[in-house]
């Protein structure tokens, strides 16, 4: 009776214990937005939500796009195919108007990342490390925050989302696995996958259609080995520039209230040497729709149509 007591006290006092460790490892990590990036190309742009979601509000892009072991210029980058793309996207306060928040770095010194480990969540997130094993996850959404400097001020985000591509330009009939960019694809629409996927899944939901599914509906989309970004058009911009618009084939399979995570920068638009340059975040938009004046068939419309946000500039 004595040892059981004992035990049980033992597990009580583990479990808190358990609790805080937990909480220290999900505690938020900071990075700082150099000015003069070393060994990356940073290429920064601002789009409007207005046209896509209904609201006034703007989303932040920021490409980090470098090459292992190798220092790149700017006007050499159209001589690589092959690159490494860092996105972080710095979403809307739905709730306020703070997307920044003034901070002193003092305050987050020990919480704060070196771009070094930027590079190592790149390689476990884009299968890039041959003797590791990999889960599902390829995006983090608020696990890490940007700092910038604005005058004499430090602001961090509030909202963010951090994912990887690697740019490998090959012919279509080379693997493109999830978190690759490639426009040498052959192009294929949204509305043009759907009958080919109705013709071999004739009972299930086109998977990209399933917003506002829950985790229990029944759906044959095989996560870990279908999710892919598939290019859809070439867009000639304002300035004759050839940009490359791609969607993701994934599903929607979070609780209501859950972000769609996995889903990330569903659409986007690329352009070679200057990075993504536009796109859409549909799981953060569709996870805040009651605060929206646009509703599910709207949604629905701007995947169907590929709607997407583009920096003014272009």
């Amino acid at each position: 009776m004595g040892q059981h007591v004992i035990k049980k006290f033992k597990l009580w006092i583990l479990v808190p214990l358990l609790i805080i460790s937990h909480s220290l490892s999900a505690k938020v990590k900071y990075i700082f937005l150099p000015d003069q990036p070393q060994g990356y190309i940073l290429d920064s742009y601002k789009l409007s939500t207005n046209n896509l979601y209904g609201v006034k509000k703007s989303v932040e892009l920021f490409s980090l796009t470098f090459i292992d072991g190798i220092d790149i210029e700017r006007n050499k980058l159209n001589q690589h195919k092959d690159l490494n793309l860092i996105l972080i996207a710095v979403l809307p306060d739905l709730e306020g108007s703070r997307d920044w928040i003034e901070i002193s770095p003092d305050s987050v010194k020990n919480d704060t990342i070196p771009y070094q480990y930027l590079r190592r969540l790149f390689r476990s997130n884009t299968y890039s490390d041959f003797d590791k094993t990999y889960g599902a996850k390829t995006k983090y959404f608020d696990e890490y925050q940007i700092i910038r400097k604005i005058g004499t001020k430090y602001y961090v985000s509030k909202h963010c989302l951090i994912q990887f591509f690697a740019i490998r330009n090959r012919p279509a009939i080379f693997q493109n696995i999830f978190g690759t960019i490639n426009i040498e694809q052959d192009p294929i629409t949204i509305t043009e996958m759907e009958p080919i996927f109705k013709k071999r899944y004739p009972h299930s939901i086109f998977p990209v259609y399933t917003i506002g599914d829950t985790p229990y509906s029944y759906s044959s989309f095989d996560f870990l080995r279908e999710r892919k970004e598939y290019l859809s058009k070439v867009i000639k911009l304002k300035n004759n520039d050839l940009a490359y618009q791609f969607w993701t084939y994934t599903n929607w399979h979070a609780h209501a209230h859950e972000y769609e995570i996995d889903r990330g920068i569903d659409r986007f638009v690329y352009l070679p040497g200057k990075g993504i340059i536009g796109g859409s975040f549909d799981f953060y938009f569709y996870f805040h729709r009651k605060k929206l004046p646009i509703k599910y068939a709207d949604f629905m419309n701007n995947i169907k149509e590929e709607k997407v946000m583009i920096a003014d500039i272009y």
